[in-house]
């Protein structure tokens, strides 16, 4: 039941993200101040107007106090003909007949915004709804199978991993000014449910190595680390899903394919492999193997794409 109910969720996502290809629109709309308009411009060039008009009253770069690095941007705008008033800025959108506005940029000059523009109606209701799905069935799934008796000290080797990586977050984190779209509290969600995911995936790497070593022990570390698998895969599908959540709020988009999102969910497929049923992962051997090779893209994910690759997560 709760694999069907799997199946549902990755298909309803799949729906989602076609529907948002096919029906939903987004572009930029470039206000300058005290100046009205109606168009935007798609990515490739096209342009359109907007059902209404937005006048930019005021743009300001709001600042950390005794500091130039930059806190927020804010756009203060009226929607017209309704003569209604809004303040757009990082993870405060406005929301206006079905369309979504996010302060994306802004002129040198302080006398222009730039917002990205959004309207998907059905597309991103759809996926969210996917993802509801599918992290209630990979809960069931965890509740279900994680049944095998683990011994104290791994939790004990787990318990001061997941709170010395998280601590190390929290310290790059807090002791920094956050930038402008970090300032959310799904931050801290988002991160310490990856990190969780991470490390339980480190531990399930120095089992393989102590499988291998020891072959009278493999096969109890194997059911150890599968066990452990279904909250770590669990906990990091909740991340990518409440990332994704964040994007959409902070960005207008809740996929980019920007390297850390796209290896997140390379990782994800990785590790839910062994947990798919298939008879070769009954073998202590080929099991431990594989997790060794599997670590190879949590490294990646977490190390490669922050020095390598870059993207909007390079800072993560």
């Amino acid at each position: 039941m709760m694999k069907k109910l799997l199946l549902a969720g990755v298909a309803l996502i799949i729906i989602g993200a076609v529907i948002t290809c096919i029906i939903g629109d987004s572009g930029r709309v470039h206000l300058r101040k005290q100046s009205e308009t109606a168009g935007f411009v798609r990515a490739n060039g096209t342009t359109s107007n907007l059902p209404f008009s937005l006048r930019l009253d005021d743009f300001r770069v709001e600042y950390y106090p005794g500091t130039d690095m930059p806190m927020d941007y804010v756009s203060l705008v009226t929607v017209l003909p309704a003569g209604e008033s809004r303040t757009i800025s990082m993870n405060h959108i406005l929301k206006w007949k079905g369309y979504r506005f996010f302060q994306a940029d802004y002129d040198p000059d302080l006398q222009g915004s730039i917002l990205s523009m959004n309207h998907d109606p059905w597309g991103t209701g759809t996926v969210y709804i996917g993802y509801v799905i599918l992290l209630t069935a990979m809960l069931g799934l965890v509740l279900k199978h994680f049944r095998t008796a683990i011994p104290s000290y791994y939790w004990i080797i787990g318990i001061v991993l997941l709170a010395g990586l998280f601590l190390l977050i929290c310290r790059k984190l807090l002791f920094q000014p956050l930038l402008p779209v970090l300032r959310s509290p799904l931050l801290w969600i988002h991160v310490g449910s990856v990190i969780i995911s991470y490390t339980v995936f480190a531990l399930v790497f120095i089992n393989a190595i102590i499988g291998l070593i020891s072959a009278s022990s493999g096969e109890r570390l194997m059911k150890v680390s599968t066990a452990a698998l279904y909250p770590a895969v669990f906990m990091l599908a909740f991340g990518i899903a409440v990332g994704s959540v964040w994007a959409n709020l902070s960005w207008g988009s809740y996929w980019s394919w920007d390297p850390k999102e796209t290896w997140a969910l390379i990782t994800l497929l990785v590790y839910s492999v062994p947990l798919g049923g298939l008879r070769a992962f009954n073998n202590p051997k080929v099991f431990h193997i594989y997790a060794l090779v599997a670590f190879i893209s949590v490294l990646i994910t977490w190390l490669g794409v922050n020095y390598f690759m870059g993207g909007l997560h390079a800072y993560a």
